[in-house]
């Protein structure tokens, strides 16, 4: 058969950024997604976007987990993740906590797209994040399932195969600079969107605390 193009690569999605809150009484803990619009699974950023989640929350190292869950002690869990699909992506922080602590938790993610915005980070953490991403990506290819299909994906979204050698390529070629870039892309104000899950008792999150 001929080759060619898979057309899978349309224009992003028009995005809302909403804070919903939903009360449940029955549930113990409070649920909090915080998330905003992130690259396309095709966009050269890509490799940037991976290392900020890791910085973020990828992790027991991460500035969320270190600054939120074990110097505050204020969630039973928390860790961000990256999404990305052919056309938008999502990068979303998830934490478990409980009612009285959940607008401090809401205000301490914000503070870290705040501090990833406004302050370089140093030379150290991101060869931190850098050899955690690697040997997370050496691992998750070790069976001959994840192998095929990581082919699959790839022909899928990249009309062609990217080695692991290149792909550690591009990871290392990640700068402060480039990070400090996305960082100031994609944590937006008005482009947070907030979804909190529980028994709120009258919890109330306004957009002006979403301010980064």
């Amino acid at each position: 058969m001929p080759a060619g193009s898979n057309g899978w690569h349309d224009s992003p999605p028009k995005v809302h950024s909403r804070i919903i809150l939903r009360n449940k009484k029955s549930l113990e803990q409070v649920q909090i997604c915080v998330g905003v619009p992130s690259y396309r699974i095709s966009d050269e950023r890509r490799y940037v976007s991976y290392i900020l989640n890791t910085l973020l929350g990828g992790g027991m190292s991460s500035r969320l987990f270190q600054n939120v869950r074990e110097k505050q002690g204020l969630v039973y869990s928390i860790f961000s993740e990256l999404n990305p699909f052919r056309d938008t992506g999502l990068l979303s922080v998830y934490a478990g906590t409980s009612r009285a602590s959940a607008p401090k938790v809401v205000q301490s993610i914000v503070n870290e797209f705040r501090q990833l915005k406004l302050n370089p980070i140093s030379d150290e953490e991101l060869k931190r994040a850098k050899d955690q991403l690697k040997g997370s990506l050496m691992l998750s290819l070790e069976s001959s399932t994840a192998r095929m299909s990581n082919l699959a994906r790839q022909e899928m979204y990249y009309d062609r195969f990217f080695g692991m050698d290149e792909i550690i390529e591009r990871i290392q070629a990640v700068t402060v600079e480039s990070i400090l870039v996305s960082a100031n892309e994609l944590f937006q104000p008005d482009r947070i969107a907030v979804t909190v899950l529980g028994n709120l008792n009258g919890l109330k999150i306004s957009r002006d605390s979403l301010a980064c």
